[in-house]
């Protein structure tokens, strides 16, 4: 590329920028969130700008010292309140590196620009994907709310929920009615849309379809988690319920967003209940599991506030909240207890 020192200095500043800010985008990818496809893609990312500009050429331009704009960092530099934030900011990053470049190689490399626009492209792309796992494809802290056929109604509760900010309510319907399982999980889509509360549907990957559910539950004797997640795509919550260390380990490798973790406790909610794993067994789940832990299994206020929840982030209630005399009450004090103890 023959240019002036200027022009090498600003494509050597340039390209370290990119390669600096994709280089963290996939250490968090690779360490912080144990995301293997998507560290992959943002790898390839640096390895093609490595091939389509080596930086040795540019080296010797290289002035850090005497650079007029060290010394002022922008207003926020160091400001960074959550891992999403600094996802944001190193693939933002990266882009607006990527344009300069190729705003830079046009001045004599016509195909190395078009290289760069491609890649910034392509960085857009991956952004976009990293961060869909913290909008859709995530759980907030606190009570996550099953509903099997509750007392004061599917709709009522969901209303509560909402009202108490919890960050989840399953639909758990055990009925044999199809249109009234869709009926239900339709008016439940409609009472949580647009709100904090995640609406998933336990067990039925086309009712979660049909009613636009923010997510799916499954159990083990289910859809194996792989077919589903090709069917209701990357951006819906999937979660898996798991009852010893051995599922555990399995669903590991799965692509699913959370499991379940049960039952702690003895329960009445199921007709053929899964052996009691007990709750010494939870901090045992959470040093293996590479998915958030939802607690759950006869939990009610008294054993959320004796149990080592460390290592969860949520746990579920059915019956604690849905059989209370003030479900609203119950569901908000449970709710604040989760939140403290996790």
């Amino acid at each position: 590329m023959e240019a002036d020192a200027a022009t090498l200095r600003a494509v050597d500043a340039n390209l370290n920028r990119v390669g600096e800010g994709l280089r963290v985008a996939e250490d968090i990818l690779r360490y912080c969130l144990d995301d293997g496809p998507l560290q992959a893609r943002v790898k390839a990312l640096r390895h093609r700008l490595a091939a389509a500009a080596p930086g040795e050429p540019y080296v010797g331009s290289r002035r850090p010292k005497e650079d007029v704009g060290f010394d002022a960092p922008g207003e926020l530099e160091y400001q960074r309140p959550v891992l999403q934030a600094l996802l944001r900011a190193n693939f933002k990053r990266a882009q607006e590196g990527l344009r300069s470049l190729e705003e830079l190689f046009k001045l004599r490399e016509g195909q190395t620009a078009a290289e760069m626009k491609r890649l910034r492209y392509d960085v857009y792309e991956a952004e976009r994907l990293t961060l869909l796992r913290f909008s859709a494809k995530s759980l907030a802290r606190g009570l996550y709310l099953v509903l099997t056929d509750p007392r004061d109604g599917y709709e009522k509760l969901t209303e509560w929920a909402l009202q108490a900010e919890l960050p989840a309510v399953q639909l758990r319907y055990k009925g044999d009615d199809d249109r009234e399982f869709l009926s239900v999980a339709l008016a439940m889509r409609r009472i949580t849309a647009g709100s904090q509360t995640r609406f998933i549907v336990n067990d039925r990957p086309d009712i979660a379809l049909m009613a636009d559910a923010d997510g799916l539950h499954l159990g083990q004797q289910d859809i194996p988690p792989q077919a589903v997640r090709r069917l209701i795509g990357p951006d819906k919550l999937l979660g898996l319920s798991t009852h010893n260390l051995d599922q555990v380990h399995g669903a590991n490798k799965e692509p699913v967003d959370y499991i379940g973790f049960g039952p702690l406790y003895g329960t009445t909610s199921k007709a053929d209940p899964d052996p009691v794993v007990g709750p010494g067994q939870l901090s045992a789940a959470a040093a293996v599991s590479r998915h958030p832990i939802v607690a759950i299994g006869g939990l009610t206020a008294t054993r959320i506030a004796e149990l080592d929840l460390g290592g969860c982030r949520n746990a579920a209630v059915i019956s604690a909240v849905s059989q209370a005399d003030n479900p609203l009450a119950a569901m908000t004090a449970i709710n604040r207890l989760v939140l403290e103890a996790v």
